[in-house]
């Protein structure tokens, strides 16, 4: 495909279903910095949707009916894998281990990175990573400016805090 095609795209943000949105936006705040940038709720003023951002990384999440877990049982959380390139990998794997989440220890790879496995709530596998120095892109995206948060009507912090486990 030329490199001038027009469908080329510009970002990809996964969105995953999950059975307890509320638990699921805090996991991600509390574990990956993730904010809440937009979000709807039911006509009972339940949080049924989200699109969260953490530096340049994005996540939408959906709540599940009871009806359509049950369809996806065993295969909720078993058909993806995000993989996650914290600041700091070190003290991510403490701050999961800490909160009894689980996650394997960390490994060096064959390819010179560091990685770990964690499990989110909803059983979707995370891949934390941390490349061999001068392997793959650069932090420079680090610097850039964050986009500001959209929607500040929606308080994650309404229910969503707490005991993840």
């Amino acid at each position: 495909m030329p490199a001038a095609s027009p469908n080329r795209l510009k970002k990809l943000i996964p969105s995953l279903g999950v059975a307890d949105l509320r638990r699921s936006i805090a996991f991600y705040r509390d574990f990956f910095g993730f904010t809440v940038v937009d979000a709807y709720e039911d006509d009972a003023g339940k949080p049924v949707w989200c699109w969260l951002r953490s530096g340049l990384a994005e996540l939408m999440l959906q709540q599940l009916s009871a009806d359509q877990q049950i369809a996806l049982e065993p295969a909720l959380g078993q058909s993806w894998v995000l993989y996650l390139r914290p600041a700091n990998l070190d003290e991510a794997h403490s701050a999961l281990r800490a909160a009894d989440v689980e996650i394997t220890d960390i490994t060096e790879t064959s390819y010179g990175a560091r990685e770990c496995f964690a499990t989110d709530p909803d059983g979707y596998e995370l891949w934390l990573s941390e490349p061999e120095s001068g392997r793959g892109p650069d932090d420079e995206d680090d610097d850039e400016e964050e986009p500001d948060d959209e929607d500040e009507d929606f308080d994650a912090d309404d229910g969503a805090s707490g005991p993840l486990h």
